[in-house]
């Protein structure tokens, strides 16, 4: 991925936005039990997920977080504990650089981990115990993504400045 620069309009493939919108969702995911709902102001164009120009419509980065939540965000919200390098900030004090929550579709037998690597420096390691649903495996990841569950751990690389989905569905029988 990209490094994150300050937005301006032209700049449409920064990918800083799309990370910021997966903070905003991961946010609201974890609050469920009192955000009944959400919306985005800007649909198209500005800091939308849809932008117009002649000859037609673009995806931006701010677009994926918000499909990949519509689709996989659905069912009961798992808040992780999650430990994390920090990074130093004036205002907040530590961040860290890695937020991430599950949510489990019981209906549909999946679980998905949304999660944000907010280090610059290099990939961070995602692990977890996965126990709990020892009969689920992984959803064949995109091109690049090495997610693998083992003896009910999940362990997965998330590169530098990115948004990550892992999917994972309960085994066939």
């Amino acid at each position: 991925m990209a490094r994150g620069r300050v937005w301006s309009p032209g700049a449409r493939r920064s990918t800083w936005p799309g990370r910021v919108a997966g903070l905003v969702l991961i946010t609201l995911l974890r609050h469920a039990d009192r955000v009944k709902i959400a919306c985005i102001a800007q649909l198209v164009n500005a800091i939308a997920p849809i932008s117009t120009a002649t000859g037609g419509a673009g995806r931006q980065t701010t677009y994926y977080p918000f499909l990949h939540a519509s689709h996989y965000g659905r069912g009961t919200v798992l808040n992780l504990q999650v430990c994390s390098p920090v990074y130093p900030n004036a205002t907040f004090d530590a961040v860290p650089l890695l937020d991430a929550i599950a949510v489990l579709d019981e209906g549909r037998e999946e679980l998905a981990v949304f999660a944000v690597n907010r280090g610059e420096e290099g990939p961070l390691a995602l692990e977890g115990d996965m126990r709990g649903v020892a009969s689920y495996r992984v959803v064949v990841p995109h091109a690049g993504g090495d997610a693998w569950l083992d003896g009910g751990r999940l362990t997965a690389t998330l590169p530098r400045l990115s948004w990550n989905v892992i999917r994972l569905a309960k085994a066939a029988k």
